[in-house]
């Protein structure tokens, strides 16, 4: 059974349609993902509705630094914290508290990435808190978010979670793995100028592998461009197979296995 262990359904044109295809192309699982408040609601929502003995639908919820932003500019941020946590205690379908993380830009000021260290330290302490596992999104700042992943040791001992879609090299994933974290693989895996990342997913040990479509972005080859949606995960697990030269069924099987230990699903 294939688990796509990261998608944004409340974004997916024709839902239904896609769903059903998910369930034809072996999905059994989808997690779908929280980026701010609202989309945090809406996951649980669509986990609730369209869930399944078929698909089940899991979801999380977060405050990503970019899609959360028109929130957070209009209340304190530990009012957000504190609304977030309730949301994610509302529902037993919630599994994860993100997506959360750092994306920098190259014109970004220290202002903004400070406020957006804050933003993922108060979501760090809420995973460990609700002993819920971290959903890291991470965009040219490999050196910040280890180094808030690894400040607290206390925090460290607490603390469970995955580098979502990754894009980092082997010593980034190595010290990822050194924090007992899982690295999740998207569609970018699949592209021709992923050099580094392929080679992360050769090195990678099964049992901390993941996979996902971060749907509906970041569309696997050969549908690069198109909007993506989760039957394309199965697309994923057949290139990881490949990769490794590894039967695809393992792949499957690891990466289900994997998001049990994880996500409890």
């Amino acid at each position: 059974m294939l688990v796509d262990s990261h998608a944004h359904l409340e974004a997916v044109d024709d839902l239904k349609g896609s769903l059903k295809r998910a369930k034809e192309a072996g999905v059994g699982k989808i997690i779908t993902i929280g980026t701010s408040l609202a989309s945090s609601k809406k996951a649980i929502e669509i986990a609730k509705k369209y869930s399944n003995d078929e698909l089940q639908i899991f979801a999380t919820c977060g405050l990503h630094p970019k899609d959360a932003k028109g929130e957070l500019v209009k209340q304190p941020l530990y009012r957000c914290i504190e609304t977030l946590k309730q949301i994610a205690e509302s529902s037993k379908g919630v599994v994860g508290i993100g997506e959360a993380g750092l994306d920098y830009h190259p014109d970004m000021t220290d202002k903004d990435k400070n406020f957006q260290k804050e933003l993922f330290e108060a979501q760090i302490n809420l995973a460990a808190d609700l002993n819920l596992p971290l959903i890291t999104h991470c965009r040219n700042a490999w050196e910040e978010i280890l180094s808030l992943l690894t400040t607290d040791y206390r925090l460290r001992t607490r603390l469970r979670g995955v580098f979502h879609s990754f894009t980092g090299n082997w010593q980034t994933a190595q010290k990822a793995l050194d924090l007992g974290f899982f690295i999740s693989f998207s569609g970018i895996v699949t592209f021709e100028n992923a050099p580094d990342i392929q080679e992360v997913a050769k090195k990678m040990p099964l049992d901390r592998i993941l996979i996902e479509t971060d749907s509906p972005f970041l569309s696997p080859e050969p549908f690069r461009g198109k909007q993506n949606e989760p039957k394309n995960v199965r697309i994923i697990a057949e290139f990881l197979a490949h990769l490794r030269s590894q039967p695809i069924d393992r792949i499957i099987g690891a990466s289900a296995d994997n998001a049990k230990k994880l996500f409890g699903i």
